[in-house]
């Protein structure tokens, strides 16, 4: 019985100290939450400083987080969160985004120096439900700057535009193939079969096989949708 009494005890002060952890956790979270700036061209500034110099590893999972291909705290729990203040960073780039006043951060970025920079700009401008966005992308798609053309295209397909489809199309026959590959995989994005016969004719003769790879791929999202 004695023994009995100890664990109950015991339990009892482990479950005091879990509840009493909570509201702990809640007012830490609340004062983090705080760093992220409400203002969203300074969070622009966070993102994209915080990609700057990335090596290509990082930057393709920053890049693919951007575009929304990865989240791994869908749940909303943040039970693992190692850094509150980045986690906050991350809600935030997959919030809502209809300031405007994003978009000539954004735009600046896709002009960057900085391969990474460019890229995630790119991806969440595409994701800029404000006046001046898609049409950034779409002006950027004849920068000299191929990375950023590259940029630009995944940007537009992110946005999902049927006004993008026709400048996307000038893109598939870019001295570049990672703007051509770009291009091509931003038109199965959008899904609109006017993109079909010119897919198709990249298809058959582009040389690099990783346009071809996104030809083939863009070709079957535009012929099922």
């Amino acid at each position: 019985m004695a023994r009995r009494s100890v664990v109950a005890g015991a339990l009892l002060a482990a479950a005091g100290a879990v509840l009493a952890w909570y509201p702990a956790r809640a007012g830490e979270a609340r004062a983090v939450a705080a760093q992220v700036s409400t203002a969203d061209p300074e969070n622009v500034g966070r993102l994209l400083a915080s990609v700057r110099g990335a090596s290509p590893l990082f930057c393709e999972l920053a890049a693919r987080l951007v575009d929304g291909r990865v989240w791994w705290s869908n749940s909303g729990t943040g039970m693992i969160e190692v850094d509150s203040a980045s986690a906050e960073l991350i809600r935030w780039v997959h919030g809502k985004h209809t300031d405007a006043r994003v978009v000539p951060r954004l735009a600046a970025g896709l002009r960057d120096d900085d391969r990474c920079v460019r890229r995630v700009a790119g991806a969440l401008l595409g994701h800029v439900d404000a006046p001046g966005a898609v049409a950034t992308l779409t002006e950027a798609l004849d920068h000299a700057n191929d990375g950023t053309r590259s940029a630009a295209a995944i940007g537009l397909g992110l946005a999902d535009q049927d006004a993008a489809v026709h400048p996307l199309i000038r893109r598939l026959r870019d001295a570049s193939a990672d703007v051509r590959r770009s291009a091509a995989w931003a038109l199965g994005a959008i899904e609109n079969r006017s993109a079909l016969v010119p897919l198709i004719e990249l298809l058959e003769r582009d040389t690099d096989a990783r346009v071809r790879q996104a030809a083939a791929w863009a070709i079957g999202r535009v012929t099922d949708g």
